[in-house]
């Protein structure tokens, strides 16, 4: 027996035992949590984008309506034009609140814009009638069709009030 060595076997751990598990465990996860936690001077300032180009490149492809003007306290930040689609996007925020404008030729683009929503009726919007989308999430938006021209106002990433959908909607000529 001069060539064992002394081991313990398993389930005769000691507290001892345990205690340098947890420090070992604790010196690892307490500096990645500490680094990990968000500043509250780490949020990105919102940064304007002008949507002139974006409608009107819209207005030429397609003779489709756009908003007249950016609504009031809004900040249009998302300006897009997926030429290959043909889907304009423009977004907007005020505060915590979000909402988008798209338009492109037809209604493909709708499934991804609206989150799979389906039409649960319509609203009225200054005399038009507006189609009403409602994903299962229940994000809500607003849909235009002008012949083969279809337009949305709200989609997947809104998080805007109705009565801030229709005032957006309100602008779109």
């Amino acid at each position: 027996m001069s060539g064992e060595t002394s081991t313990k076997r398993r389930g005769r751990e000691t507290a001892l035992d345990m205690l340098r598990t947890l420090a070992v465990v604790f010196a690892l996860v307490l500096p990645m949590w500490f680094f990990g936690q968000a500043n509250d001077e780490d949020e990105r300032p919102i940064r304007p984008v002008d949507p002139t180009d974006a409608y009107a490149a819209f207005v030429q492809d397609t003779g489709g309506p756009v908003p007249s003007r950016t609504p009031d306290g809004w900040t249009p930040t998302v300006r897009d034009l997926t030429t290959m689609l043909g889907v304009t996007r423009v977004g907007y925020v005020r505060g915590d609140s979000y909402v988008e404008f798209q338009g492109g030729k037809g209604t493909e683009f709708l499934a991804d814009a609206t989150g799979k929503a389906e039409q649960v009726g319509t609203v009225d919007v200054d005399g038009i009638a507006w189609q009403d989308y409602r994903a299962p999430e229940g994000a809500q938006s607003l849909v235009l069709r002008r012949g083969a021209v279809t337009v949305l106002v709200g989609g997947l990433r809104e998080t805007a009030t109705q009565e801030e959908l229709l005032e957006l909607a309100s602008l779109v000529r």
